[in-house]
Order: C-alpha cells, then sequence, then structure tokens
C-alpha cells in the first residue's frame, strides 16, 4: 500500500511538472522577447547608393517584415516595398555569437510594390508576380519571387540569428549573395544595425 502511494505520489509530482515545463527549447532569446514592432531607428545604407527602412511584426511563433527602399540618404525617394510574412522558431543558443539565438524564418508571403514606374518596369522584365506591374500596386510573388527574393519553391526559409540587448532587435549579417535558405548558410555574426522596439 505504501508503494502504491509513493508510486502515486512521485506520478502526480512528474504529472504537475511536465504541466508547468515550458515548450520548445530553453534559449537566450525568448519567443516573448521577439513578440512586438521593431523598426528601423535611421536610414540604413544597403549599398550602390540605396537604402532600406525595416519594419517588423512579430508574435510568438510569426513574423512579418515590411522593407522600404529607397533612393537617397534621407529616405525621401521611395523605390520599392517589399513584405514578406510567414511562422519562425528559434532553434538553439549560436555557438558563434555569445547571446544570440539560432532561427528559423519561413517565408508564408512575398509580395512588392513599385513606387516609380522605372521598378514597375523592372519588375515586369524580370517576370515578378503573374500581373501587368504598375505604380504604387502591390502583387503577390511568392510563387515567382522578385529581384533578392527567390520563389518559396527555392528559398523556403532563412536561417538567421537573433539577439535582443534591451529595445533593440539584432538579426544576422546577411551575405553578399543574400543566400540564408540552407542551415550551413546561417550568419555566423550579428548585423551593425538593430531595430528598435516601439
Amino acid at each position: 500500500m505504501k508503494t502504491s502511494l509513493r508510486l502515486l505520489a512521485a506520478l502526480a509530482a512528474l504529472s504537475a511538472a511536465c504541466a508547468t515545463t515550458p515548450q520548445g527549447p530553453k534559449t537566450a532569446v525568448t519567443p516573448q522577447e521577439l513578440a512586438g514592432a521593431w523598426d528601423s531607428p535611421t536610414c540604413e545604407p544597403a549599398g550602390n547608393n540605396n537604402y532600406i527602412q525595416r519594419h517588423f511584426t512579430l508574435t510568438e511563433n510569426t513574423w512579418a517584415l515590411r522593407l522600404e527602399a529607397f533612393g537617397d540618404a534621407q529616405c525621401q525617394a521611395k523605390l520599392f516595398t517589399a513584405r514578406v510574412q510567414g511562422p519562425y522558431t528559434l532553434v538553439k543558443d549560436s555557438a558563434a555569437v555569445p547571446g544570440a539565438t539560432e532561427g528559423n524564418f519561413g517565408f508564408g508571403e512575398l509580395y512588392m510594390t513599385p513606387h516609380m514606374q522605372p521598378l514597375a518596369d523592372a519588375f515586369q522584365n524580370a517576370k515578378c508576380g503573374t500581373g501587368t506591374w504598375k505604380v504604387g500596386e502591390e502583387q503577390r510573388t511568392t510563387a515567382t519571387g522578385c529581384l533578392f527574393f527567390q520563389p518559396t519553391s527555392a528559398c523556403g526559409t532563412d536561417h538567421d540569428l537573433v539577439r535582443v540587448e534591451g529595445n533593440q532587435l539584432f538579426f544576422g549579417k546577411r551575405p553578399a549573395d543574400n543566400n540564408m535558405c540552407a542551415p550551413e548558410k546561417r550568419p555566423a555574426a550579428l548585423a551593425a544595425l538593430p531595430v528598435v522596439k516601439g
């Protein structure tokens, strides 16, 4: 009888422990820390006299990015807007970057909007989307890709890094070819500029 009571008590304790154990691996960065709106605090240089502003919205398991590209350092001459959204998972802490966590950011949907006729023409010539491109009109480009975004069939996930420092979120430093489609393409350093929690 005493053995049965001990066994019952042990099972009850184990059950309670399992019920309160958080799901997923314990990592330096948590989904709860990532949840919120994060924006570029400045006009960020992107090379070739182009500049960007990044606007992220994250929940504990989804992410969305609105990337605005500009042709001037004041971010006034808007070239195009890219929108990306999908699920994400935090995998494990980075061995290469202390305090950072490896994250896999899935590409569920991709959209592009040209803001100048030369960009609309470039999207048309590159066979982005399936319709006729017009300035100011968004098109879904999930299946075709566009510019530096590959079709999701060719690249369904960005293998990235994240680190939170106060109200700043750092992602991994993107390679020159922008390809982070495989685990071995994951950055080994953080990008210089963060996005800031609003």
